[in-house]
This record gives C-alpha cells, sequence and structure tokens, in this order.
C-alpha cells in the first residue's frame, strides 16, 4: 500500500516538474547586456539603429530576434522596407537596412555598426552634420575647426560659432589683430583710431599701420605773420617784420638766417618762397636757400662771400648778388658746398632780380639730383650732386652783406617732404 502511494506521488512529482520547466522556457527575464550582432538570428538582443544598446529585451525563443525591446519572429519586416528584422539593425525604420546609403543624420544607416562613416574628413571627431544638439563641423577639412575649437586670429570660424575671429577685434574698429580676408592686420588694437588706412598724424604713432610713424607728406606753410609758427627760428641780424623775415639790413657787413626748428633727413624735398632784394647798383653779395646737417638753430655761417651759409656744411642754391674775383655777372645762381670757403659745383645766369620785386624760388631735391625754378622758369633741371649722401639736419634761408649792403627779405615759404617727415610735434 505504502509502495503504491509512493510510486503514484512519485509520478505526479515528475510531471509537475516538466510543466514547470515548460514554463519556464517561455517566461521573458531581463537582458544581461552581452548581446550578439543583430545580423545573427540567434541574437537576442541586438544594437539599435543609433550604434548604442537596444532597449532591455527578453531571451527569445527559437526562431525569433529582439526588435525595439521586443520578441519579433525573424521573418517580421516592421518596416516594409523588405529587410526581415534578423537582418535589420532598425526595422521602425525604412531608410535603416544593410545596404542603405550612409547619410549624416547620427544614424548607422548601412547596419555596418558605425554611425556617419565618411562624413568627419578631418577625423576631429566631429561630424558635418548636427548630432544630438551637438553643432556640425564647420570646416570638416581642417582638424583644428570644429565647434568647442579655441578660437584664434586667422581669419577662420575656429569654433563654428558663425563669427570670424571674434575677440580679436577689441577696440572695435573693423580691424583685427590679423590679417582678415583682405583686410591688413591692425598694429594697435587696443585704440580705434589706429588701424590700417587711418589718416597720419603728427602724434608719435604709426596712425596708418604701415610700418612708419608720423611720416606726413604735408606741406609746411609755417606762417611769419601773426601769430608766427612758432617753429621759425631766427639767427644773427634776421628780424621778422610784417609777415616777412629779413635776413639782413642794408648795413654792411651783416649776417642772418631763417631756420625751420626740426630734424630732417635729406633725401627728397620740394620747396618755395618768395623773395625780395633790395635794388642797389653795387649790390651786395647774396641769399640762400640751404639744408645743411645739425640742429643748431640759432646759428649763421660766414657772411660776404659765404652769404651768411659758409662754413656751416651742407648744400645750399645761393643768389648772388655781387662779382667777386672770377666770377660772371651778378646776378647769378649757384649751387654750393657750404664749406668755410663755399666750393660753387654749378652757376647759372639768371635774370636781374636785384630789383625790389618780388621773386618765386623753387627748389626740389630728387636722389641727388637738384632742380630749381626762378619765377616759374627751369634754371636748373636734375642737376647730379655727385657723391651725395642723405643727412640729417635743419633747412632755412640765410643772406649776407660785406663792404657793401643790400637787405635781403623772404616770405611764403613751403616745404615739402613728399617721402614723409611733413609731422612737426
Amino acid at each position: 500500500m505504502n509502495r503504491n502511494r509512493s510510486s503514484a506521488y512519485r509520478t505526479s512529482l515528475a510531471l509537475g516538474m516538466a510543466a514547470l520547466v515548460a514554463v519556464v522556457a517561455v517566461t521573458p527575464s531581463c537582458a544581461t547586456g552581452n548581446e550578439a550582432p543583430r545580423g545573427d538570428i540567434s541574437s537576442t538582443t541586438p544594437a539599435e539603429a543609433d550604434g548604442g544598446p537596444d532597449a532591455a529585451c527578453p531571451p527569445c525563443g527559437a526562431g525569433q530576434t529582439c526588435s525595439s525591446g521586443a520578441c519579433v519572429s525573424v521573418d517580421t519586416d516592421a518596416d516594409g522596407d523588405s529587410v526581415k528584422a534578423s537582418k535589420d539593425c532598425d526595422d521602425h525604420d525604412p531608410a535603416i537596412h544593410p545596404g542603405a546609403v550612409e547619410v549624416c543624420n547620427g544614424k548607422d544607416d548601412n547596419c555596418d555598426g558605425k554611425v556617419d562613416e565618411g562624413f568627419d574628413a578631418d577625423g576631429d571627431g566631429t561630424p558635418s552634420c548636427s548630432v544630438a544638439g551637438k553643432p556640425a563641423d564647420c570646416d570638416d577639412k581642417d582638424p583644428a575647426v570644429h565647434p568647442g575649437a579655441t578660437e584664434t586670429c586667422n581669419g577662420k570660424d575656429d569654433d563654428c560659432d558663425g563669427l570670424i575671429d571674434n575677440g580679436f577685434d577689441k577696440d572695435n574698429d573693423g580691424y583685427y589683430a590679423c590679417v582678415h580676408g583682405t583686410i591688413s592686420a591692425d598694429c594697435d588694437d587696443t585704440n580705434a583710431s589706429i588701424h590700417p588706412g587711418a589718416v597720419e598724424i603728427c602724434n608719435g604713432k604709426d596712425d596708418d599701420c604701415n610700418g612708419q610713424i608720423d611720416e606726413l607728406p604735408a606741406n609746411l606753410t609755417g606762417s611769419l605773420t601773426s601769430p608766427v609758427n612758432t617753429h621759425w627760428s631766427l639767427a644773427g641780424n634776421a628780424s621778422l617784420v610784417s609777415g616777412w623775415a629779413q635776413l639782413n639790413q642794408d648795413v654792411p657787413d651783416q649776417a642772418g638766417a631763417l631756420w625751420w626748428n626740426a630734424p630732417y633727413t635729406f633725401d627728397t624735398f620740394d620747396v618755395g618762397a618768395t623773395f625780395w632784394i633790395q635794388n642797389k647798383p653795387t649790390g651786395a653779395d647774396g641769399m640762400t636757400f640751404a639744408w645743411v646737417p645739425g640742429n643748431a638753430v640759432n646759428v649763421v655761417g660766414t657772411g660776404a662771400s659765404g652769404c651768411g651759409v659758409g662754413g656751416l656744411g651742407g648744400y645750399a642754391v645761393m643768389i648772388d648778388t655781387f662779382v667777386n674775383t672770377n666770377e660772371p655777372a651778378a646776378p647769378f645762381l649757384a649751387v654750393v658746398q657750404a664749406a668755410a670757403a663755399p666750393v660753387t659745383l654749378s652757376r647759372v645766369a639768371i635774370p636781374n632780380v636785384r630789383d625790389s620785386a618780388n621773386h618765386r624760388l623753387r627748389v626740389r631735391l630728387d636722389a641727388g639730383k637738384l632742380s630749381v625754378w626762378l619765377d616759374g622758369i627751369s634754371t636748373l633741371f636734375e642737376f647730379p650732386l655727385v657723391g651725395y649722401v642723405p643727412f640729417s639736419g635743419r633747412w632755412g634761408f640765410t643772406g649776407a652783406t660785406g663792404g657793401a649792403s643790400e637787405a635781403h627779405w623772404v616770405t611764403d615759404v613751403a616745404m615739402a617732404f613728399p617721402n614723409g617727415q611733413g609731422c612737426v610735434p
């Protein structure tokens, strides 16, 4: 009796265990995360379309695969793209399947396990499209250019924020601390009045960013009328009278000078002035326009035949109104080196200017060649000053008398330095 009951019990227990095994075989449970690739039909948890893990999926039975967190038949084609779920890495998007064209969209369009391959040409980790809120690479050919990069001054939008060289125009003058397209670099990004193309003014600064300071190709028209330009300086017997500089009086043995008190390098210049010489039959030496070394504006050179420039060095264009030994008839124009005894380089006969009338003198120096005009008529043209070397110094007008006398006057002076040097602080 007990043996029979025991046999029946064991039979019932075996049947119960078999049923339990059958139930366990179809009861879902959470995925472990160690899933096989989607292409394997035995896979239980394939990768998501964006390359990330699929949602939690139960272990699927025979003939099933996991799709978006659910077990479906391997033959399912939920998105109708003619690719079964067992091969499709996203069976809910008909544009995603093996063999699809990969586009830049943050998805694995062709189910090869890679996202947006071919759309990061420079290898900087940022594709050429916007993904998950991250801006696109605005230059996929330059690995230094991408969202989040450090903006530098190079004419590029390094950080892809739509602005080029932002932060490198601190003074907001439209010029950057580097070359910006066709715009040259700003040589002082803290001063809006300084930039390429600005007007150069006399202030000790390179306003126009051309590498030169205070180069002003301006005409210096220092007034001799009240108020007198403070850069004029008188020396010797010179004085100012009614807008004129009287270099010397009608008195024997006088010498005087009018100097412009600012240093220059004499390579190129163009000066004009109105002069007046007293009408006296005998004449009395003469006057000059001179450019001499040094900055001593309170001195005058030797008088008489030196016309107030002798011994100062440099050069002078002399209007000689007195005939000394071995000289042609006066008046004449001479180019001289202003040694103690001036050395004549050239003499040219001129019409009478010793006539108490206004006359206009123009002198131009260009690359060691000297040209002179008297009352608009060319008197000397491109006369070569042999061995001329540009030098620094001052310029002005001198006049002198010797044993005889006459007065020499000058006004309306205009000096131009076409190559710059027009600044007078």
